[in-house]
């Protein structure tokens, strides 16, 4: 065997760090792009309008003074700040999402090289596989949001975590303190993880037979850096809590708290069960750790589950969070769940690439089932929107829409009335294309018959709709009553007007036309 041959060989190694490395960032790459090149969606757009591109003379440092609504992730919308005009305001949506994806990568790279120290290089490599190929982190991680810069941020405080138990207490200190110092400043809910690890760290140093003062002063520090970041908001305390007011959330705590566990429980994996079933079954604990927190995947789950259900708890009887918010726990939940199968042993002897297969294989299946879950929700009527189902991801119907409506000369002069998920990605797009904005209307906030108005009527209206019956329901809120027909149909909107085909369209026009399908608005 020649030398170049053997140094292929050497170089193609389970244990290869980098080159799991290339090959998660690869399958992560893979997955989200299509959803990078689609249309910002309704909080993508908020950001930049408001805070990214701001008034005409908003400042950088008005960024972090304004806080009207918590779509504002002050330091995500620092960043898209400096990029977009960089970019010299080019709007282009795989462009613009950069930013978040050098984020994501960045995660990707941190589990691979640094985990590898605690986990060995076979399960960090396979940790890096998991958020690589996992529905939960890819589909969160592209958005011009502060999840993927608040996913990383965790990663990197959970790693100074490790180092504090095992590893070099100042490094880790100063990784943990700097990222919790900086998370609640990303989003405020984000401030949840410095006590999530302070008391793992206090756990961990308890079960080593460390005494109580050493374990409280090790982990008290990124308690209060985490104290410190969240400290912020007490000078925005007015605006703080006006927009807590306004923003929504899931009606049921219930609910939200299904949805949660089934992200993660999806994200993780059969790699969940041998951690999670130390909870359950005493004879799944091992002899080294009999205890219920005696080991430190149990630690793990334990710290990632108690504030979450305590937070759930506090919004019995109001609305509770979004379960977004809590992606801060995804790094914690894929820690948790590999390290419990190392410690059950799972691999052994196993070739890396049999259980890579298996996360591989698993993650595409639960993918192509939520697809197509969210797709007949959308089709029905529904917006889906919780850990592995988002009705705005990989469309680019709004834009679509937009563009027909110019090429053919239809936007001058018209109305188009469009339901209050789609509305706001619409006009983002309407604008682009230099058309009036107060030509598009919301369905919640248009005035109940705004069609029978004499200034409005004259004008040809048009109504975005995920199916017939929803645009019955915006043309009755129009005052507009008779036939309505199909002028457009994307992949998962349709673009209904009022009236039959034959009186609308153009005889030149008929053949490029959809058949004729008319319906009648009682």
């Amino acid at each position: 065997m020649s030398k170049n041959q053997s140094a292929l060989i050497g170089n193609l190694r389970e244990d290869d760090s980098r080159a799991w490395c290339l090959l998660a960032a690869a399958l992560f790459l893979l997955r989200v792009t299509p959803w990078s090149m689609a249309e910002l969606w309704f909080d993508e757009v908020l950001t930049l309008q408001y805070f990214a591109i701001g008034g005409e003379n908003a400042t950088f440092l008005d960024i972090f003074r304004n806080y009207s609504m918590a779509n504002n992730h002050f330091l995500n919308s620092a960043v898209y700040w400096w990029w977009v005009r960089f970019l010299n305001f080019n709007f282009t949506a795989h462009v613009l999402r950069w930013p978040s994806l050098v984020f994501a990568l960045a995660t990707i790279a941190v589990v691979v090289l640094h985990w590898r120290y605690f986990l060995g290089r076979r399960w960090a490599a396979l940790a890096a596989v998991m958020l690589g190929i996992s529905p939960v982190f890819g589909a969160f991680a592209y958005q011009v949001r502060g999840y993927s810069l608040a996913m990383f941020l965790a990663t990197v405080a959970l790693s100074g975590a490790m180092e504090i138990s095992f590893g070099q207490l100042r490094r880790g200190q100063m990784l943990a303190c700097t990222a919790c110092l900086l998370l609640p400043l990303v989003m405020p809910s984000a401030a949840m993880l410095a006590p999530s690890l302070a008391l793992l760290i206090f756990l961990q140093q308890r079960s080593e037979k460390h005494s109580w003062r050493c374990a409280l002063a090790r982990s008290l520090p990124c308690l209060l850096a985490g104290m410190l970041g969240g400290s912020y908001y007490l000078t925005l305390w007015q605006q703080f809590q006006r927009a807590s007011q306004e923003a929504g959330g899931w009606i049921s705590s219930w609910e939200a708290a299904g949805a949660i566990a089934l992200g993660f429980l999806a994200h993780a994996g059969f790699f969940a069960l041998p951690s999670l079933g130390g909870f359950l079954f005493s004879r799944w604990r091992g002899r080294c750790s009999p205890g219920l927190l005696g080991s430190y995947d149990r630690q793990l789950w334990f710290c990632c589950v108690l504030p979450i259900i305590m937070l759930l708890c506090l919004r019995i009887g109001g609305r509770a969070p979004f379960p977004r918010v809590f992606l801060i726990y995804l790094p914690v939940v894929t820690l948790a769940a590999v390290w419990g199968a190392q410690r059950q042993g799972l691999l052994r002897r196993a070739r890396i690439i049999y259980p890579a297969v298996v996360i591989l294989l698993t993650g595409s299946l639960l993918e192509n089932i939520c697809s197509h879950l969210t797709r007949r929700e959308v089709l029905a009527g529904h917006s889906p929107q919780n850990l592995l189902q988002q009705y705005y991801r990989g469309a680019s119907d709004n834009h679509e829409v937009v563009s027909f409506l110019k090429e053919k000369g239809l936007a001058l002069g018209s109305l188009v009335l469009v339901n209050e998920f789609d509305a706001t990605s619409f006009l983002f797009y309407w604008q682009l294309a230099e058309l009036p904005p107060q030509a598009v209307l919301a369905a919640n906030r248009a005035p109940q018959d705004f069609y029978q108005q004499k200034n409005l009527s004259q004008m040809q209206l048009f109504v975005l709709a995920r199916n017939e019956v929803e645009a019955q329901q915006l043309f009755q809120r129009a005052g507009q009553h008779g036939p309505f027909h199909q002028v457009l149909q994307t992949d998962l909107r349709t673009l209904f007007a009022p009236g039959t085909r034959s009186r609308f369209w153009p005889s030149q026009e008929q053949n490029q036309q959809p058949p004729d399908q008319t319906w009648i608005n009682k």
